[in-house]
């Protein structure tokens, strides 16, 4: 969007010079609604860290950002104390506007390295897994089968890094809201997302249903807890906004 912003400026500077003060005004005006219908495009109106989708984009694909999105893609394999939730939301959330980003692109994959994981083929697991990450960095159940294939291999230090990387990002995730209705869902970008974060929070899935309210898309989850039955509540409409 910067890009195109520049673009702009650089063409309407140019018409300043040949064009009269009249033309000048519709020309602003012209570029004004080209670029609110650019910015406004998103059905997903939720706020997240403070930010919209649109801001997003803006943040993370400009090249010379802080908060450029490869550079957040890195932290993201390295959480450590320095790297705040603010940046890791960025890169998790900011990733869905990436050319490489499909809920479905990987589901295929991620069947495979969890089948092979549980056959005990962890060399081949981790060989899936680590590709699976490479391509799919959001994936948290990749982080979490691939820590299992490290484990497995005793490799405890490469297993501890992926733990953290699936821990730190399901930390932030759960401060998108306290995941008790539709207005307070948790915000995920990918359906296996939920099934880490039920596990990090040591609840066991007994069913799950889907409904949609104001074009938002929630997956509810009814879990055990404590030997508690509740809902959990997870908004999943970014996923419906970026299925291509």
């Amino acid at each position: 969007m910067v890009h195109y912003l520049k673009y702009y400026l650089q063409h309407l500077y140019s018409l300043i010079v040949l064009i009269p003060m009249k033309r000048i005004i519709i020309v602003i005006l012209v570029v004004y609604t080209a670029l609110v219908k650019a910015q406004g495009s998103y059905d997903f109106k939720k706020m997240i860290y403070g930010h919209t989708l649109d801001e997003i984009t803006l943040i993370t694909n400009d090249g010379e950002s802080p908060l450029y999105i490869d550079d957040l893609i890195l932290k993201m394999f390295r959480p450590d104390t320095s790297v705040s939730d603010y940046e890791l939301a960025m890169g998790y959330y900011g990733f869905v506007l990436q050319p490489d980003y499909h809920p479905d692109k990987f589901i295929g994959l991620e069947l495979q390295v969890m089948r092979l994981n549980d056959d005990h083929q962890w060399k081949q697991a981790m060989k899936f897994a680590d590709s699976l990450v490479t391509n799919y960095p959001t994936c948290l159940m990749g982080h979490v089968e691939l820590s299992y294939a490290y484990n497995s291999l005793q490799d405890t230090i490469r297993a501890a890094q992926h733990r953290l990387i699936y821990e730190r990002l399901g930390e932030m995730i759960f401060k998108t809201g306290n995941g008790t209705s539709m207005d307070s869902a948790y915000i995920v970008t990918g359906l296996k997302d939920i099934e880490v974060l039920t596990q990090l929070k040591r609840m066991r899935i007994k069913k799950r249903k889907r409904k949609t309210k104001k074009k938002h898309t929630y997956e509810i989850v009814t879990v055990f807890k404590d030997f508690e039955e509740m809902e959990i509540y997870f908004d999943i409409s970014l996923m419906e906004q970026f299925r291509r």
